[in-house]
């Protein structure tokens, strides 16, 4: 079973201000709206094409300061879910997004056939945090929970291997 939750600035490329002089910022902030706004419209757009209905998403184009904060949380039954070509959409779309995606899956293992996934060990028992960061999406280790069976819920009697 696959369950995550994720939050993520979805920005367009911010790029435009590295060069920018102070007398320009209010036409670069303009078209960096711009762009926000286009990048917002089709996300909206492919989620009601892509998604399914085990991901529950929210975009807040605006909220207080801040603006294009899409908040998502996911559950399926396989690794097999439209969240990963999501965060694959919003990498190659919004160069400027940042964000984390905090999941376990129970059939992350080396063993495992999903398309593209190959981990160097087996995860089915840990939960793996994935960060987008400047148009990449980066998997690492989980540093606050630990093991799922043995420290938040106890072993199951099946994963235990004693005899009743």
């Amino acid at each position: 079973m696959l369950l995550g939750f994720g939050w993520c600035h979805l920005r367009s490329s911010r790029e435009v201000i590295r060069g920018a002089k102070l007398s320009d910022i209010d036409q670069v902030d303009a078209e960096i709206d711009a762009a926000d706004q286009k990048l917002w419209n089709e996300f909206r757009t492919w989620m009601e094409v892509s998604a399914e209905s085990f991901i529950q998403w929210q975009l807040c184009e605006s909220l207080n300061n801040e603006k294009g904060l899409l908040t998502w949380c996911v559950s399926r039954n396989h690794r097999t879910s439209a969240v990963w070509e999501m965060l694959d959409w919003i990498v190659t779309h919004g160069p400027g997004s940042y964000g984390l995606f905090y999941c376990h899956d129970d059939e992350d293992t080396r063993e495992s056939s999903f398309i593209g996934r190959h981990p160097s060990m087996d995860y089915d028992n840990v939960f793996r945090v994935h960060r987008l960061l400047h148009g990449e999406l980066t998997e690492l280790d989980d540093p606050f929970f630990g093991l799922v069976q043995g420290n938040i819920d106890p072993v199951h009697p099946y994963d235990r291997g004693d005899e009743a």
